[in-house]
């Protein structure tokens, strides 16, 4: 009987155990990887009618529009850190403010260290805490 006694306690704290590591308080339980269109870059929305948008790969590869230019890097994650490394981009030539969202836009990828991905948007910090970037899910 008291063996029955003790492995009852030790299947039911085996399941609490169990349970608690199932749920995670973790806001970066979503994955990053996919396609995200960018909203705001330092608290500045986006200029009307451009596209900025970055797409996270399942195999650490980041690509994507940053307003005017192609950008291509790699990244890697653990928990919630993010590393971006150094961002290749193409040289077209285009509207001095898309231009200039764009440089505002690599500026703030390169101090990106920390991402929180919840109900569809990523938000992406620097080492201070400052939101950097704001993002939603998408499908294209």
């Amino acid at each position: 009987m008291k063996k029955i006694k003790q492995f009852s306690l030790f299947v039911a704290l085996l399941t609490t155990i169990t349970a608690c590591q199932s749920f995670s308080a973790d806001p970066s339980a979503e994955k990053i990887p996919g396609r995200w269109i960018i909203q705001s870059i330092q608290d500045q929305a986006i200029i009307t009618k451009s596209t900025a948008k970055l797409i996270f790969s399942s195999e650490n590869k980041l690509s994507g529009l940053a307003s005017c230019n192609n950008i291509s890097t790699s990244y890697s994650t653990q928990d919630s850190s993010i590393s971006i490394a150094a961002i290749a981009t193409t040289r077209k030539m285009c509207l001095p403010a898309l231009m200039e969202q764009e440089s505002t836009l690599l500026q703030a990828l390169d101090r990106v260290s920390r991402f929180e991905i919840s109900n569809g948007q990523l938000s992406l910090f620097d080492q201070q805490g400052t939101l950097q970037i704001k993002a939603k899910r998408t499908k294209n």
